[in-house]
């Protein structure tokens, strides 16, 4: 088994950082249990040019530090027993805080990819199923994890045989196809995809 794995919104707690930060900067009287509906948070936050924030957090030592959403401990475990691909959809700039914000938490991983469905305006910006496509070996069962349904229809597409599975997201609530599995938390993932591990 081979496993490629989304990171924000299913490993880090990008939204909940983000929220936070805007919380502090911009809307001290946000609620503190507020969480974005949107993937892209355009119009979450009124009165917030959401690029200047975006481009202050991405830049701020709060980028490297985003909290868990999953128990290290596991995470490692599974690492252990099976090759385990993060493939983030970040622009270059910021890989380096990234790779940092993953080592803050000691996870341990096979390799770090960027890839996704938005490209950044960059024509040369791979999706998903094309990087692993450079990455995985058709031998070996093909698990992947993302919480952005464009992303898990590109893969299942690609990989007909590949097990997708959806990150129960405020963002994603809606989204229903028989494309994916979708799973609520980190721990109900590991239990689909063990019992079947070969």
């Amino acid at each position: 088994m081979e496993l490629f794995l989304d990171i924000d919104g299913v490993i880090l707690d990008f939204e909940g950082a983000f929220t936070d930060f805007i919380r502090d900067q911009y809307m001290p009287d946000l609620p503190t249990d507020f969480g974005p509906k949107t993937w892209d948070m355009v119009n979450e936050f009124e009165g917030v040019d959401i690029d200047e924030a975006w481009d202050i957090f991405v830049n701020s030592e709060r980028f490297r530090r985003v909290n868990l959403l999953i128990e290290a401990n596991s995470f490692n475990q599974l690492s252990e027993k099976y090759p385990l691909y993060l493939v983030s959809n970040l622009p270059l700039e910021q890989f380096s805080g990234r790779e940092e914000n993953l080592k803050y938490h000691s996870l341990n991983y096979k390799e770090l990819h960027l890839a996704g469905h938005y490209n950044f305006g960059l024509e040369t910006y791979p999706t998903k199923s094309e990087k692993i496509a450079k990455l995985r070996h058709e031998n070996k069962r093909l698990v992947f994890l993302d919480d952005h349904p464009t992303n898990c229809k590109d893969v299942k597409n690609r990989f007909p045989e590949s097990e997708v599975f959806l990150m129960s997201r405020p963002h994603n609530r809606n989204a229903e196809s028989s494309t994916w599995t979708r799973v609520s938390n980190w721990d109900e993932f590991v239990e689909k995809i063990e019992p079947k591990a070969v």
